[in-house]
C-alpha cells in the first residue's frame, strides 16, 4: 500500500493532502468557532435592543421637558377659516369677489332669516343665491369656493372663510345649454356659541303691577377706515 502511494504523483499527493486539510478545518469550525458566532451574534441584538430603549426614553424625557409649541401662522389660518364672528357684509362680499372672478354674477346673495344653526362649539350661517347665465361659470366658482379652505399633507390651507355648498338646485330650457338658472344654499362657518341675551329683570310694585328695566347694551363703532372682510379696495 505505501509502495503504491509512493508511487503516486507528487501533486495528487498535495492535493490529498490539502484535502484532508480542508476537511479537518471545517470540522473544527463547526464544531467550536460557529457556536460562538451564533452566541456573539445574539448579544449583539440584545445590546442593539437595550440602545434602542435607551434612546427612546431620552426621547420621552425631551418630550416632557419641551412640550410642542403651536406654530402662530396655524392660528392664523385657522382664525381665517372659521372666524368668531358672523361679519355678514363679508361674507357677501367675499362671495361676490369670487363670483366675479369666475366670470359670472349673481342676482341675489341674501341672508336667510333664522338660518343661523348652533352646533357644539360652531354656528352655520345660510346664505341664498339665485343665478342666470353660464354653467361652466358657475362651477368655476363653486371651485374656487371649496378651494379656499383645504388640507394638503395634514397641514391646513386657508385663503378665505370656509363655505359649503348645501344645496344647487338646476333649471335648463330646451336647447339653452349651457346657460343655466340655479338657486343656491351655502353654509358660511363660524367659532365660538353667543350665549342668548339675558332676560330684563322685572319688579313688582306694591299695587302689585311689574315694572321691566330694560337691560343696558354695549355699542361698539368700528374705526374709522375699517372695511368689511373679503372686500376689494
Amino acid at each position: 500500500m505505501k509502495k503504491k502511494l509512493a508511487n503516486l504523483d507528487i501533486r495528487i499527493q498535495f492535493a490529498a493532502i490539502a484535502f484532508l486539510l480542508l476537511v479537518f478545518a471545517y470540522g473544527a469550525y463547526t464544531l467550536a468557532v460557529a457556536p460562538q458566532g451564533a452566541k456573539a451574534a445574539k448579544l449583539q441584538k440584545d445590546a442593539d435592543a437595550v440602545q434602542l430603549q435607551i434612546y427612546q426614553r431620552r426621547s420621552e424625557i425631551k418630550k416632557g421637558l419641551n412640550p410642542p409649541t403651536i406654530e402662530t401662522a396655524d392660528l392664523f389660518r385657522l382664525a381665517r377659516a372659521m372666524p368668531d364672528r358672523t361679519d355678514m357684509p363679508g361674507i357677501i362680499l367675499t362671495l361676490s369677489d369670487l363670483a366675479r372672478s369666475a366670470g359670472i354674477k349673481f342676482d341675489l346673495i341674501e341672508p336667510v332669516n333664522g338660518g343661523a344653526t348652533l352646533t357644539g362649539s360652531y354656528e352655520t350661517d345660510r346664505i341664498h343665491l339665485l343665478f342666470n347665465g353660464d354653467f361652466y361659470g358657475l362651477s368655476d366658482f363653486l371651485y374656487r369656493l371649496r378651494s379656499l379652505v383645504s388640507v394638503h399633507d395634514g397641514k391646513l390651507e386657508a385663503s378665505g372663510r370656509l363655505f359649503i355648498t348645501d344645496t344647487v338646485t338646476f333649471n335648463v330650457l330646451t336647447d339653452s345649454f349651457p346657460k343655466i338658472s340655479a338657486e343656491l344654499f351655502v353654509n358660511a362657518y363660524v367659532y365660538g356659541v353667543t350665549a342668548p341675551p339675558a332676560a330684563a329683570p322685572t319688579t313688582t310694585n306694591a299695587d302689585g303691577t311689574t315694572t321691566t328695566t330694560p337691560a343696558s347694551t354695549d355699542t361698539t363703532t368700528p374705526p374709522e377706515g375699517a372695511t368689511a372682510a373679503g372686500a376689494t379696495p
